[in-house]
């Protein structure tokens, strides 16, 4: 049980979890929209508007159009999507550690597998200095190999400095020479993954992370993302209509409108 805990607990604390979470809308408009979906209400009842449908339905709109508005959101999610959906595409190794309980594991099960993939877990365990030099021992042998390789030292030397500027390691990288060795698409994947790793670094540290993320994306979308992960990612974005919804069907099951609105 107590292992249990820990993991969720891993989970829950997880930059990637929290990235989510902060993703979008930002809070900021969340708190503006509920008084100024009320005050439209208001404003209508006032204004002899008495049609039921049209004041339930006003909080609905205001809501939605929150997540309609906030494309940086969705941009954000669409990307982290995109690059957790490659990643499991190319992994080979097992099951893809996300928390350092489960990157320690995944080390000690997974002593003869690539270097490229080993320092990735080893910075999930926590075991940069480690990452770092077992980066800069390894040698590629294709192109893509290259890149992965190239992506990793420029973001843990970026790390070692603590320089967490996304938009610097996304030049760095589309600088460096082994870039010039792979597909122009394989190209910006490597730009977008980078991109996200400082992200991830920024969100651990509990730095601002959002905006400058938005910024250095918006040049790569659109993002190739499956159906059902644009409905998960759907569900968060439009949390607030979708809550505002469950709440009007337990309002409703409970026989409760005729109070709220007589």
């Amino acid at each position: 049980m107590a292992g249990a805990f820990r993991r969720w607990n891993a989970r829950r604390r997880s930059p990637s979890i929290r990235a989510l979470r902060d993703a979008g809308p930002p809070f900021r408009w969340i708190l503006a929209a509920i008084p100024l979906a009320l005050i439209a209400v208001i404003v209508l009842y006032v204004a002899g508007v008495e049609n039921r449908a049209v004041l339930v339905a006003t909080p609905l709109v205001a809501f939605t159009v929150v997540g309609l508005l906030d494309r940086d959101g969705w941009r954000i999610r669409m990307a982290m999507a995109e690059v957790a959906l490659r990643q499991r595409e190319r992994w080979r190794w097992g099951t893809l550690p996300i928390d350092p309980i489960s990157a320690e594991a995944w080390l000690s099960a997974n002593a003869d597998a690539p270097p490229v993939a080993r320092a990735g877990v080893l910075a999930t365990a926590g075991r940069h200095e480690e990452a770092r030099a077992l980066v800069e021992a390894s040698t590629a042998d294709t192109p893509l190999d290259a890149a992965n390789l190239a992506r990793l030292r420029i973001l843990f030397a970026a790390e070692a400095r603590g320089d967490h500027s996304i938009a610097g390691a996304v030049d760095a990288l589309a600088a460096a020479p082994e870039m010039a060795n792979v597909p122009a698409e394989e190209g910006r994947h490597q730009r977008l993954a980078i991109a996200w790793s400082l992200a991830w670094l920024r969100i651990r540290a509990g730095d601002p992370w959002r905006d400058d993320f938005a910024t250095v994306i918006r040049p790569l979308a659109p993002f190739r993302v499956r159906g059902r992960y644009q409905v998960f990612h759907a569900v968060q974005q439009y949390a607030l209509p979708l809550a505002y919804i469950g709440a009007l069907v337990i309002v409703w099951g409970l026989g409760l409108v005729d109070v709220l609105l007589r």
